[in-house]
């Protein structure tokens, strides 16, 4: 899997994540479902993976609509994010954390903490 540098931390992308899904479990039924939460400007999203024979993953997201320059696309961003991290829950593109490359884009570095995994 390709993965990139954010941050002085390597992330491998959602999409490479998918990829690698579909690679590992060709014979397996996969359903990915996502919910979203609206609350004013800010979209939460929880995504499931359900692998057959391995088990289910759940990882959640949210963003804020009109923030930053993908706050047209707020709720885009943030179930990629959660679908990267129900994968990361399952193993799959794991690097230096959970987190996305999508998701450590939308941290500010000043935000992180001492190195420390916050995701």
């Amino acid at each position: 899997m390709k993965a990139i540098e954010i941050k002085g931390k390597l992330y491998v992308p959602v999409v490479e994540r998918v990829k690698e899904l579909y690679k590992l479990f060709p014979e397996k039924i996969i359903d990915i479902n996502t919910d979203a939460v609206y609350e004013g400007e800010r979209v939460s999203v929880k995504a499931t993976i359900s692998i057959e024979g391995y088990g289910s993953f759940t990882g959640h997201s949210q963003a804020t609509y009109g923030k930053g320059m993908m706050g047209d696309v707020a709720l885009e961003v943030a179930e990629t994010s959660a679908i990267g991290r129900a994968l990361g829950f399952a193993n799959i593109g794991l690097v230096d954390s959970i987190a996305s490359a999508d998701e450590m884009r939308k941290v500010k570095k000043e935000d992180l903490l001492n190195d420390q995994d916050i995701y």
